[in-house]
């Protein structure tokens, strides 16, 4: 996730709950999970959505976070573990397809990546911006000047 779409969420949060005293403790631990992602600490965050989904075991965000963190680390099985559980949660939220997508691609799964992409897609087509997030987050090879929708088209040519 890049640094913009991480403010968004910060912003997101920020205005549903407000600023100050009145977030619960897993949303200050999804917040600081996110401060830790975006200042390069996937350690740190995976920790905090690890204590985030301890408090909330039914939200989406906690183990959304975690299979983040969990995929920067090159974790991606159990990062696909925790995509899952995301979409067993909360079925029509794109980021988990797209992320689980990228960890399938470590993983070689390309079919399975495919599927996840063209998913996520159709939830949100707006989620094809230049994915720097894709190679900063997961260090996979597109190009940040290609969306989402170009790296699909180079999957697809290399599944045959």
């Amino acid at each position: 996730m890049g640094k913009r779409n991480l403010y968004l969420l910060l912003l997101i949060i920020l205005f549903t709950y407000g600023c100050g005293n009145n977030l619960s403790d897993y949303d200050n631990l999804i917040l600081d999970g996110v401060a830790n992602l975006n200042k390069s600490k996937p350690e740190k965050a995976l920790d905090d959505f690890t204590r985030a989904i301890q408090i909330e075991t039914q939200k989406a965000g906690g183990y959304l976070g975690r299979a983040n963190a969990l995929n920067t680390l090159g974790r991606y099985q159990e990062a696909i573990d925790d995509y899952d559980r995301v979409i067993q949660i909360d079925p029509k939220l794109a980021n988990a397809y797209v992320n689980r997508a990228t960890a399938y691609v470590h993983l070689g799964k390309t079919k399975l990546a495919i599927a996840d992409y063209e998913k996520g897609l159709q939830l949100d087509p707006k989620i094809d911006n230049s994915p720097g997030f894709v190679k900063r987050l997961f260090e996979n090879v597109p190009n940040k000047e290609k969306g989402i929708r170009k790296y699909l088209e180079s999957l697809k040519k290399q599944a045959g």
